[in-house]
């Protein structure tokens, strides 16, 4: 089951127009953002544990390249093509597209733009996986009285392979901002939100797994929201962490950290990194799809305050170091972008080399978002 949409076309819109029809479009980065958006950054999000993330969800692309050709990836059956033969050139073509559930034919351009920020090509539609809505959804928060009990309670649930739907954290701060924001009353404690998706049966037997993992962690409180309106108002709070922050903090703007670390040393992580704001003396806040090992640091500041800027930018640049020693990723979800260019080659070495190259066999003139990534023109930096 597939939609095709134009980029333009928002998360929110998708979901609306598929809602009479019994069937969703799953992933969910928390904003409401346009599809090709998601495209460029290959984003994914609360429900990726179960659903996947652009990559997995996205069939096939239209996009325009450099040279202004118009390409369509992804399995298809070619009906007509009208070449030049002078140049061999193709320059219409028709296509019947056929879904196979694999491939092994050729390069996988789908997924090579996928992710690429627009530096290859303009995505201008896409066709997308589309998910039954589940049967069933239950949802709980459960509060833990040290963050390290909170994580162990979240790789354990998935280590012993137990389904779920959704698998957030939050620390005591990022609460504590939500409750003001959104008129809550979550317990001030780091805390895990889980939703299991299926029959009722099924969600039944694996709520009350978890609960019992929990508190085998020593969970302080587990409120589950059965009813559609406990979930909603459950996940309005998580959805709002942003502005929930920096409302803390009148005036401010925010800085958001997002790394991704093995299960094996998702603990380790968070519980180093939350250390590390303490001793920097930085009010800031976690939260994160720790499901897939991906947590996000959000610190709110103000221009004026350089000192404050300096001490920010060394935490990230540990926090980046940080991960990447635990062989995780500088960025789970939210790209290099400008930001993180000087973490690439940490990441990959001299793979970053080979990515150069596509990018100038792709876009020899550096037109397609330029001085993204990369450094403009130096393949050594």
């Amino acid at each position: 089951m597939s939609v095709k949409v134009e980029a333009g076309v928002t998360r929110e819109q998708l979901n609306a127009d598929l809602r009479a029809t019994g069937l969703m479009f799953p992933v969910d980065p928390g904003a409401n953002a346009t599809i090709g958006g998601m495209v460029a950054t290959n984003a994914s999000g609360t429900t990726t544990v179960k659903y996947g993330n652009m990559k997995t969800n996205a069939l096939s692309l239209t996009a325009v390249m450099a040279d202004g050709r118009i390409i369509k990836t992804g399995s298809k059956c070619v009906l007509y093509m009208e070449v030049l033969p002078e140049t061999n050139l193709v320059i219409n073509c028709d296509f019947a597209v056929y879904r196979a559930r694999k491939s092994s034919a050729g390069y996988d351009i789908t997924r090579l733009l996928i992710g690429s920020e627009g530096t290859l090509a303009v995505v201008t539609e896409v066709e997308l996986r589309l998910s039954g809505v589940p049967e069933a959804e239950k949802a709980m928060i459960c509060s833990f009285d040290k963050m390290k009990d909170a994580i162990d309670t979240c790789t354990t649930v998935m280590q012993m392979g137990i389904p779920v739907a959704r698998m957030e954290m939050m620390d005591e701060n990022v609460v504590d901002a939500v409750n003001r924001y959104s008129n809550l009353n979550n317990s001030l404690r780091p805390s895990l939100i889980i939703e299991h998706h299926g029959s009722a049966n099924e969600l039944e037997q694996q709520s009350s797994v978890v609960q019992e993992i929990a508190r085998d962690f020593g969970a302080m409180d587990i409120e589950v929201a059965s009813t559609s309106e406990d979930r909603k108002r459950l996940w309005s709070g998580r959805h709002s962490v942003w502005h929930a922050v920096l409302n803390q903090v009148p005036g401010s703007r925010g800085f958001s950290a997002d790394v991704a670390v093995p299960f094996s040393k998702l603990t380790e992580a968070v519980v180093e990194t939350q250390q590390d704001l303490k001793t920097s003396g930085l009010f800031g806040t976690i939260v994160g799809h720790v499901g897939d090992g991906n947590f996000h640091v959000l610190i709110p500041f103000t221009d004026d305050n350089k000192e404050h800027l300096g001490r920010m930018k060394a935490f990230s640049h540990r926090l980046v170091k940080r991960a990447l020693a635990c062989g995780g990723t500088c960025t789970g979800e939210h790209g290099i972008g400008i930001g993180k260019m000087e973490y690439l080659p940490m990441e990959h070495g001299g793979a970053v080399d080979f990515m150069y190259t596509i990018k100038k066999a792709l876009d020899p003139q550096d037109i397609m978002n330029p001085g993204k990534i990369f450094y403009a023109n130096d393949r050594s930096n």
